[in-house]
């Protein structure tokens, strides 16, 4: 096949990004975000290619762990936990580590009689996200209700927001301190369970809650949250591309793409390139953003489309089919588009869809 519309995917950028990752935490364990199929990158080549430098791995849900586990024996999280006792007995079966944050799962853990030692079970505390997990009043008693079948305890938790602006610090340290505050009335009662609290943005702008595990996500795959906390130099690793298949001129006033929304003010030379929003190129980038034609900005014109989105080339000279159109990655970080568009780097990096080709370099 030979589609123009790829993902060129440095899988030794992966590597060194981890590495400056886990300089950063030296004394932590590292159980990286693989979920979403590692945020659009693949995660077979992924996990395959970070496996012997990390203790640990986190998905979302028991699908993405089951897959997981058929490539790596590495500890694998489900950070979401069972749905239903049925996902409960294949995640003990597969030996998948298990967050509880309800009341409501941890009855599928008593009707188990002799519950695996290797597996950790890892209590999610709500600390002030309002999302999943228990709140501070009910985690003595579920840390005891789960002492009873094992041992083996982490706590953890999530930030709201993990950023190094000034209304993110003051949320966070809300957050540490809570998480704090908990494990302190544990440790008082002869407990001592392992703790995790950190993701990418707290790695990079908050060293208190690094604590035993941390769980780098968007950082692994490139993004250090540049406009809004510490730097460490991390590598672009993805760079979606495509190539023109049709180099045409309209005239001043042709309209282009759906209901017309761009009219060429001069005599014009556009370019359509083999990419739209069935492909994960966001639709607002219409009339709107921009691509790197060998380098140089091409405005994106018209609206985008299910398969197909229109550039201006009126000032490029001598251009031709075999130009190198970059999306995003390469001198276009993913983080640029996401601001055009309103969005966030995750939602762009995950919506690249299975048709787009992935290439590892």
């Amino acid at each position: 096949m030979t589609r123009p519309t790829v993902a060129e995917i440095n899988l030794t950028a992966i590597r060194k990004n981890l590495k400056k990752i886990k300089s950063l935490s030296r004394d932590s364990l590292i159980y990286p975000v693989v979920k979403a199929n590692a945020y659009g990158h693949g995660y077979k080549k992924v996990v395959k290619e970070i496996e012997n430098l990390v203790d640990g791995l986190c998905v979302a849900t028991t699908e993405e762990a089951l897959e997981i586990r058929k490539i790596t024996n590495k500890n694998i999280l489900c950070m979401e936990g069972p749905y239903d006792q049925k996902e409960f007995d294949l995640l003990i079966k597969n030996k998948i580590d298990i967050v509880f944050h309800s009341k409501r799962q941890i009855g599928f853990i008593e009707r188990t009689n002799d519950f695996p030692k290797e597996i950790k079970v890892w209590i999610k505390i709500d600390t002030g996200m309002n999302r999943l997990g228990f709140k501070e009043d009910e985690i003595i008693d579920t840390f005891k209700q789960l002492q009873v079948k094992t041992k083996k305890i982490v706590l953890m938790s999530h930030f709201s927001s993990a950023a190094g602006t000034k209304s993110s610090k003051i949320k966070s340290k809300k957050q540490i301190d809570s998480f704090n505050k908990i494990e302190k009335k544990l440790n008082k009662m002869g407990f001592n369970p392992l703790s995790s609290l950190c993701n990418s943005g707290g790695l990079l702008n908050y060293r208190s809650s690094h604590k035993d595990i941390v769980r780098p996500g968007i950082s692994l795959y490139g993004i250090d949250q540049k406009e809004i906390g510490n730097k460490i130099g991390l590598e672009n690793v993805l760079t979606f591309k495509t190539k023109l298949i049709s180099i045409k001129t309209v005239k001043k006033g042709d309209k282009v793409g759906y209901d017309g929304k761009w009219t060429a003010k001069k005599d014009s030379i556009i370019g359509i390139l083999p990419v739209g929003y069935a492909d994960g190129y966001p639709s607002l980038m219409g009339n709107n953003g921009f691509v790197l034609v060998n380098g140089k900005k091409a405005k994106v014109i018209g609206k985008v489309s299910m398969d197909l989105t229109a550039v201006d080339l009126s000032n490029f000279k001598d251009i031709n089919y075999e130009a190198d159109v970059v999306l995003w990655g390469r001198d276009l970080p993913v983080e640029k588009i996401a601001k055009l568009t309103k969005n966030i780097p995750y939602s762009i990096m995950t919506s690249l869809s299975a048709r787009v080709k992935r290439i590892y370099l």
